[in-house]
């Protein structure tokens, strides 16, 4: 008895000397840390929060979620998270390891519903973003929330007034699938979608470019994150136009908020917009033109036809006459 009374305060005193085992929930420096999939929730965190909070995005705005890789570095950083924010989208079939993995049950778990590339959504977006982080950090986002919006309202506005000029309307669009809420939303026609290419059969494709052909498609979309160089193909074939799109902040140089992607995405649509108008018209004029030489050589051999029977018959003339003349 006596062994183990003089051995049990030194077990509680090791038991409080020891790291203990549950997660923290913030850095060293006592900010927060927070966890996004993607940097789609990523950037607009950031919008909101700055250098406030650490903030960790695991999906690289380059990629597709379901290509994601788990490191030890990204368990360590949903080990120590106090948020998660997650989209919720089917390539993000890994995350469930990835909490197992991190084991940390102080971590506030947010989902992020719908599309956050259309007028409304984007706004949907923004503020489900900032409310979730008011209530959970107990801080006042509104006036952070106001602007975010209205940034998101002008481009749209500009968006709208642009689509009108170049008549979107009129233009056909075949695109990957996850961009048709983007495109459709500034007035293009989208006549079909794919899927990512490597799921496609040669079916899938051979009906993608009889469509292509009998609709008369203008554009060809594909998304950055899956395939820049399938639409490209289909495109060639039935001579449309090839754009890549982004689907998440970050990726390319002038992206890295929901804003800019916005904008980068609608600039190259209405810049190929714009290419396939004036090589229509091009291609008009030279049709027109073809024409008009068709017509002129026609004109030219009709004229030497009537030249050439003109003077046959001029010539047989001068033979009646000379042979009249002969004549006693």
């Amino acid at each position: 008895m006596r062994r183990k009374t003089v051995l049990l305060p030194l077990i509680l005193s090791l038991l409080v000397t020891l790291p203990l085992a549950a997660p923290v929930t913030a850095t060293d420096d006592g900010k927060p840390i927070i966890v996004c999939t993607t940097s789609a929730v990523g950037s607009v965190v950031r919008a909101y929060l700055g250098a406030s909070v650490d903030i960790v995005v695991l999906v690289q705005p380059g990629l597709c979620p379901a290509d994601f890789d788990m490191k030890p570095s990204d368990v360590y950083a949903v080990s120590h998270a106090a948020i998660l924010f997650k989209q919720s989208i089917p390539g993000e079939f890994w995350l469930p390891s990835l909490l197992a993995a991190a084991g940390n049950p102080n971590l506030t778990q947010v989902v992020i519903p719908g599309d956050y590339t259309t007028p409304q959504g984007a706004r949907n977006y923004i503020e489900w973003v900032g409310g979730n982080l008011s209530r959970i950090l107990a801080l006042d986002l509104t006036a952070q929330t106001a602007a975010m919006v209205a940034d998101v309202e002008a481009v749209y506005t500009w968006i709208a007034a642009q689509a009108q000029a170049l008549q979107a309307a009129s233009m056909k669009v075949i695109c990957m699938q996850w961009l048709r809420p983007f495109i459709a939303s500034m007035g293009y026609q989208v006549v079909a979608t794919y899927n990512p290419p490597e799921t496609l059969s040669a079916g899938d494709i051979a009906a993608l470019l009889s469509t292509a052909a009998s609709e008369k498609v203008n554009l060809i979309v594909d998304n950055l994150q899956i395939d820049v160089e399938f639409g490209g193909g289909i495109a060639a074939q039935v001579g449309a136009q090839h754009v890549v799109l982004t689907n998440f902040p970050g990726a390319l140089p002038g992206t890295e908020n929901l804003t800019q992607m916005i904008r980068y995405n609608a600039e190259q649509l209405f810049n190929a917009t714009s290419t396939w108008t004036a090589t229509a018209a091009m291609k008009a004029e030279l049709a027109d033109l073809r024409t008009q030489m068709e017509d002129l050589r026609s004109q030219i051999t009709l004229y030497q036809i009537t030249t050439t029977l003109a003077g046959i018959a001029a010539a047989v003339a001068a033979v009646y006459l000379y042979v009249g003349r002969k004549r006693p």
